[in-house]
């Protein structure tokens, strides 16, 4: 489907990005065309897109690095709302519809955020997952230099602390951190961040101090296949988005979850109570948030194929073990 020359032509636009490119090895009725670059400077984020066309229907795959918000935890980010969960070698993603109606689906490996969104005609699902399922890296050598590499290393939001719309964030408004990076946490915050946590590690660490309080993120990742992990944010009541107020099934239209108020003691979090949020998927992401000494706190996991939040239960008893 791809040929050589093709290829080296990526090979070299890959230089540009900070993400790893990946292209399809479809069979021949399949013809990609349009492929466009937009390469990263100190005013813009880089990003690839390209279409595949295949007996008069088209689809169009955009990738790119997504590192605001919810650095690398959001696993839908082009849908409109909920949609089905799907997994393709241990990688959750999710099909639906995107912001202009169209059939779309959304997937990641490593730090490259894939958006598919079907152009002309009908796909099935089934011929939707075999087209995400194709893309590999065109470098090898590029999982290990940007894949593999920390969210401080490659993030454009880390480098240049600019948001994506020009507005303050609580992701570029602090400094990003290698994890090795000795930070001093709070003696008044009374925890003690875990350097990992089963299969995965401390990644990056966000930080800002301010004049009388400091602002945390702690981003760990899977050391399995560098894409799944999950995000803690403390930032003070000011700073921090407010807790959730209404519980229930099937809350929100953007994504569904489930909504319930717990004894903090349930996940050994020394507080009376915390807000638990289950995603309504068959592969699921969590949300749990509480407040404590004038600091609210987030912990998001990214949707996974393992997610059970009985599982993090000993990374919250560590958080608290001082």
């Amino acid at each position: 489907m791809i040929n050589e020359l093709l290829i080296d032509e990526i090979k070299v636009a890959q230089k540009y990005t900070n993400f790893v490119i990946l292209m399809p090895t479809l069979p021949e009725s399949y013809i990609l065309k349009n492929i466009t670059l937009k390469k990263e400077t100190n005013k813009q984020r880089s990003s690839i897109r390209f279409e595949i066309h295949s007996k008069g229907k088209a689809l169009r795959i955009k990738q790119f690095f997504y590192d605001w918000a919810i650095p690398i935890i959001t696993a839908d980010t082009n849908l409109i709302q909920q949609g089905k969960s799907f997994e393709i070698g241990g990688v959750v993603g999710f099909i639906g519809i995107d912001y202009k109606g169209n059939q779309a689906a959304c997937f990641c490996r490593w730090f490259t955020n894939i958006e598919l969104s079907v152009i002309l005609g009908t796909f099935d699902e089934k011929e939707i997952l075999m087209v995400l399922e194709s893309l590999k890296a065109v470098d090898n050598d590029s999982i290990r230099i940007k894949g593999e590499q920390s969210f401080t290393t490659c993030s454009y939001t880390a480098r240049y602390n600019k948001s994506k719309w020009d507005t303050d964030d609580e992701v570029s408004r602090v400094a990003w951190y290698e994890a090795n990076k000795k930070i001093q946490i709070e003696e008044s915050l009374g925890i003690e961040i875990p350097k990992n946590h089963k299969e995965f590690y401390l990644d990056s660490i966000g930080f800002k101090e301010y004049k009388y309080s400091s602002e945390y993120h702690f981003l760990y990742r899977s050391q399995e296949d560098f894409t799944n992990g999950f995000w803690l944010w403390i930032a003070p009541r000011e700073l921090s988005d407010p807790l959730p107020q209404v519980t229930g099934h099937k809350i929100g239209t953007r994504q569904s979850w489930n909504i319930k108020k717990i004894s903090g003691s349930i996940l050994h979090i020394p507080v009376n109570e915390i807000t638990l949020c289950r995603q309504n998927t068959k592969y699921k992401s969590w949300m749990v948030h509480w407040e404590k000494d004038n600091y609210i706190y987030h912990f998001y996991s990214r949707a996974s194929i393992k997610n059970n939040i009985r599982e993090f239960q000993l990374f919250f008893s560590k958080l608290y073990s001082k």
